[in-house]
């Protein structure tokens, strides 16, 4: 089942379920990432789902002046992201929430350990990895995309991963675009979500 017409970047509100059948096997960024043989052959035939709420906030910012008096003020707006993890079955479940201004989060995940994660908006041509970044110049259905860098110190693995919606074979889905290095080694796959 693709997502209904009317959801687009940036808003990935909904409940989103991973489609094997479109999905790369994640099997191999697994394995760069550290993830222990049994948890992976558990997540190999899991049901993954996303439950994603997203809220935007005004936030009201002031810069002041040398006498300590307010010089300016702009309104802008702070974007965060709840995302409830499901793992069945696996125990894996996780929940978290999730600023997407750049701001550097700390967080220890049931697979992936002690992470450090920042999130912003980019337009599509800014994605770093190459490959991913021509894809989605033609594939995106927007200008706009969730960049996700997430880094594991003490496992070594560092990622890239791009949130959007593309279309495949005539269908919108949520996808996640990923790309995984260690050391001299990297990784690409894609992860496509049916959604509402």
């Amino acid at each position: 089942m693709s997502t209904s017409v009317s959801q687009d970047v940036p808003d990935l509100t909904g409940t989103w379920v991973l489609n094997r059948k479109l999905s790369t096997d994640p099997d191999e960024v697994f394995i760069l990432q550290g993830v222990p043989w049994v948890v992976r052959k558990v997540l190999r035939h899991a049901r993954l789902s996303l439950q994603i709420w997203q809220t935007t906030t005004p936030s009201e910012t002031e810069s002041t002046s040398d006498e300590g008096k307010s010089a300016e003020s702009s309104s802008d707006s702070i974007t965060t992201l709840r995302v409830i993890q499901t793992v069945n079955p696996g125990g894996f479940d996780s929940e978290g929430s999730y600023s997407v201004d750049g701001s550097t989060k700390e967080l220890s995940l049931p697979i992936f350990g002690d992470i450090r994660t920042q999130l912003k908006f980019i337009k599509k041509t800014e994605v770093i990895e190459e490959s991913i970044r021509e894809a989605l110049v033609g594939a995106s259905l927007t200008e706009m995309v969730i960049q996700e860098l997430a880094y594991n110190a003490s496992k070594g693995w560092e990622a890239e991963v791009v949130w959007t919606f593309e279309e495949l074979d005539r269908k919108k889905y949520l996808t996640r675009n990923i790309s995984t290095t260690k050391e001299e080694k990297k990784v690409i796959a894609k992860m496509v979500y049916d959604g509402p």
